[in-house]
Parts: C-alpha cells; sequence; structure tokens
C-alpha cells in the first residue's frame, strides 16, 4: 500500500530503549491516528497526533496501563491523510491490517465518513473529531465523538456574537468538501435564528490561496461579519491578510475549528485583530499550559489549543479500557464508555457522555467549548458555550 506522505510509528515512553526496560513483560496497546500532519491543517492534525503521544509517555512512564492485572505499554502509530478521504482509507488499511491496531482517532468529517462503516463491520473503536452531523447516529456502536460538534456550539456563539458585536450583515466562507458544506448549512441556519441578514453562502477549494477574486465578489455585498466557518487557521490566517490588503474594515469570525496562533502568525497582529471564533482551551489554564509546554518540547512550537480534545478522548478512552478489564474486546470497551464517564478533563472541567437526545445514542463526549477573541495578537477567553 502506498501512503503519498509519510507515515510515522513510533512507541512513546522514556525513550525506546527505557520503554522497552519498563515494559520487558508488557503487552503492547496500539492506537491508530489518522489525521492531516502536513499542508494547512497541519496545526489540528499534529495536535490528533501528539495529544495521544504525550498521555501515553505518562503512561508509560509509570510502568504502563494496568488492565485486569496486566500491564501494557501505550503505542502510537500515526499516518497522514492529506484531508483527503481516498487516503485515509489507505492509512486505516494499514492501521487495521498490518499493524493489528483496534483504537483509532480522527481529526476530519471526510476521513470520519469514508470509514464510517468500516468501525462497525471490524468493531475498531474509534474516536473522533468530526463536524458533520452525520458522523454519528442511532445504528452507531463503535465511534465516539469527542468534541462538542457545531450543532451544540454554534447556537450560542452566535447569541454571544448578537448580544456583543455589532454588524448584522453576514457572509458565510468554508471549505468545498464534507466539512465545510456541514458548517455552512449548519451556521446558515442559526444566523437566519438570530435575525442575521445571510447575504451570501461561498465555497473554496482546500488548494487555494489566492483569494483576493472571491474576496472583491463577496465585499460588493457590503457585509459586517465575515464567518470562515471550518477553514484552518494558517488558510484563514491568509484569508484575513489579503482581505485587509483589499480595504476590509468588518469582522471575522470564525464558527469552526479554532487556532487564533496560526490565524495572527498568517495574518499579522493587526489584521487579526477582534477575530471571534471558539476555543477549545483556556490559555491561561495550568493544565492546559502543562500539555502545551510538552508538546513545545517535542517539536518546537506551541500547539493548537485543540490538542486538549485528543489528551482527553485518550484519557477516556484508557479508563473505559481499564473499566472493561480487556483492552483486546472492544464491545466491552465500547460499553464501559458509560463507566469511565464522568471525569474530569485535563483543565478541571466535566466531561460527560451524552447525545441521545440529538443523534440517537449516548456517543459524544460532552465537553466545555470557550468563545475566544483576539486581542493585541493573543487568543482572550469572552465567554463559555456550556
Amino acid at each position: 500500500m502506498n501512503l503519498k506522505t509519510f507515515a510515522k510509528r513510533f512507541t512513546v515512553g522514556l525513550g525506546l530503549s527505557a520503554g522497552l526496560l519498563a515494559g520487558a513483560s508488557a503487552e503492547t496497546l496500539k492506537i491508530g491516528v489518522i489525521a492531516s500532519l502536513t499542508g494547512p491543517g497541519a496545526p489540528w492534525g499534529l495536535a490528533t497526533q501528539y495529544g495521544p503521544k504525550i498521555l501515553a509517555a505518562e503512561v508509560n512512564a509509570k510502568g504502563g496501563l494496568d488492565v485486569g492485572g496486566k500491564k501494557y505499554q501505550v503505542e502510537v502509530i500515526a499516518y497522514d491523510d492529506q484531508y483527503k478521504a481516498a487516503d485515509a482509507v489507505a492509512a486505516y488499511n494499514r492501521l487495521v491490517r498490518q499493524d493489528g491496531v483496534k483504537y483509532v482517532i480522527l481529526m476530519s468529517s471526510a476521513s470520519t465518513m469514508a470509514l464510517k462503516q468500516s468501525f462497525e463491520d471490524d468493531k475498531v473503536l474509534a474516536l473522533t473529531a468530526a463536524a458533520t452531523s452525520k458522523a454519528i447516529d442511532a445504528n452507531t456502536k463503535y465511534m465516539f465523538r469527542i468534541i462538542t460538534p457545531p450543532a451544540d456550539y454554534v447556537p450560542p456563539l452566535i447569541s454571544w456574537l448578537k448580544n456583543n458585536v455589532k454588524g448584522n450583515r453576514v457572509v458565510i466562507l468554508n471549505p468545498n468538501d464534507e466539512t465545510g458544506w456541514d458548517q455552512a448549512q449548519l451556521s446558515n441556519r442559526f444566523f437566519k435564528q438570530n435575525n442575521y441578514e445571510v447575504l451570501g453562502n461561498d465555497m473554496y477549494e482546500r488548494t487555494q490561496k489566492d483569494f483576493q477574486p472571491i474576496f472583491t465578489k463577496i465585499f460588493a455585498m457590503k457585509p459586517e461579519v465575515i464567518d470562515l466557518g471550518g477553514t484552518p487557521p494558517a488558510t484563514a490566517g491568509l484569508m484575513l491578510r489579503q482581505a485587509r490588503e483589499l480595504g476590509y474594515k468588518g469582522l471575522f469570525m470564525k464558527t469552526g475549528g479554532a487556532g487564533p496562533k496560526d490565524i495572527v502568525a498568517g495574518a499579522g497582529k493587526e489584521a487579526a485583530e477582534g477575530m471571534v471564533s471558539v476555543l477549545y482551551a483556556d490559555p491561561s489554564n495550568e493544565g492546559y499550559k502543562r500539555l502545551a509546554a510538552e508538546y513545545k518540547k517535542a517539536i518546537g512550537q506551541e500547539p493548537n489549543e485543540i490538542i486538549v480534545i485528543f489528551y482527553d478522548a485518550i484519557s477516556v478512552l484508557l479508563q473505559a479500557i481499564q473499566k472493561a478489564g480487556d483492552a483486546r474486546d472492544t464491545t466491552k470497551v465500547a460499553a464501559a464508555f458509560a463507566q469511565a464517564l464522568p471525569m474530569k478533563s485535563i483543565q478541571g472541567d466535566t466531561l460527560t457522555l451524552g447525545g441521545k437526545a440529538t443523534i440517537g445514542g449516548d456517543q459524544q463526549i460532552m465537553s466545555v467549548t470557550y468563545i475566544g477573541a483576539i486581542k493585541n495578537g493573543q487568543a482572550v477567553v469572552v465567554g463559555k458555550t456550556k
């Protein structure tokens, strides 16, 4: 099987030799990662990879995961899907057929939808950050959403915007794929419910770099707010810079995934000033600071704050495996999520299991989502959606 980009396989711990010594009598628990490790989505993809990696290192340093009296060293195997469904399928087949993985964590909606039925057929337990409402349904048994979906956080985000920021004329702009289509429909509905005038709902290709033509079209509509929806942070930064160069003075916001650090890096501090978005972490939280420090130690840069979601997700998974008492039986582990939750997140918030009222089953890890604004080049928490 030929993946178009690199694949990374590693054993996490205090280094390979230390890990082998610590786990000489331990078995291995493998967790697969399928995410965009390169390209514009890399800040999210690297968070998907390193959240599990950092937690696994902590577990291994303490001697491994104790499951029914048996010790397991945790190994994380990550493959790059480049935000492409076909590459995600290739990565999944390699993880499951060659690497023997029974647990997978995914970043994107496109990858999740491409593999949704495979998880059920193969009884592979999957954890997904997919935004699409189609990811989980009443028939889903082996997949859990690990992030509060837009349907839950977008209404209070837009309500906060209505009460705190002037401007009523909105244009929505999203990537032209599963993530963007779902986000566009959702945002359009909730903006209209809050009495905003939606002037347009446009799409762009993820490979696009020049946004001046689309902004020229948008600016002719005279918007006061532009929602960049599920746009990756680096791309959003590029958009802001080009839009400001064309003279746009209005508000930018994102109803989709966060990433203020990368937005500021791409746009510049002045161009990004005032942008409103969801945040998955409070940058001032001590738990987040500790996690961010470990990430920076590993790769030399600050993480996208979504890393807390992936760290917490693996915490819940490992707790469920311990509750199930059998690391090899994914059916038992899936059932044990109800015993593993509620539990505390790395930030000290309470994680609970929910979703039955909206998606037909309790397959959703419910967590706090923050509302953030960029002020003087930094993300500042200005509210919560839960």
